[in-house]
C-alpha cells in the first residue's frame, strides 16, 4: 500500500495594504501635530534683531489688532487680567509671561496690559520675531 504525501498549505497574510494604511497614518499624525500650536491665536509680531528665550512656566498673553486680550486660548477683559494673572502667580510662583501683541496695536494698549502684569509683579517677556 503506498501512501501519498498530501501537498501542504502554509497560511499566508497579506500586507501590502497593512502598510499603505499605517503610512497614511503616520502621515496625518504629522500634518495635525505641525498644526496644533500653543499660540493659536494669529498676530503679526513686530521684528528684533536680539532675543532670548524663556525656559521658565510661560503664560501667554496675546493682544490682538481689535483690541481683544486672550491669556492662552480665553478672551478677558483688561480688569479680569490683573485678577486672573495674580492667581497665576500663586500657582506657580516662577511663571513668566510673555506678551505678544499685534503690531498694529496701539502703545495705549500695550502700557495697559504691561501695567496690569507689573501689578501682578510677574517677569515680562515681549514677542517678537527675529528680523533677517
Amino acid at each position: 500500500m503506498q501512501f501519498r504525501r498530501r501537498a501542504k498549505h502554509h497560511a499566508a497574510v497579506e500586507a501590502g495594504a497593512l502598510s499603505d494604511i499605517l503610512f497614511f497614518l503616520m502621515l496625518f499624525f504629522l500634518i495635525m501635530s505641525t498644526l496644533a500650536s500653543p499660540t493659536a491665536i494669529k498676530l503679526l509680531l513686530p521684528k528684533a534683531t536680539t532675543g532670548h528665550t524663556v525656559p521658565k512656566h510661560l503664560i501667554n498673553i496675546a493682544v490682538t489688532a481689535d483690541n481683544k486680550i486672550y491669556i492662552e486660548k480665553t478672551e478677558l477683559d483688561l480688569t479680569a487680567l490683573q485678577g486672573t494673572l495674580e492667581a497665576e502667580k500663586v500657582k506657580n510662583d516662577n511663571a513668566t509671561v510673555v506678551l505678544r501683541c499685534d503690531k498694529s496695536q496701539t502703545v495705549d494698549k500695550l502700557i495697559q496690559v504691561v501695567d496690569a502684569i507689573n501689578k501682578a509683579k510677574l517677569p515680562l517677556v515681549i514677542a517678537t520675531e527675529k528680523a533677517q
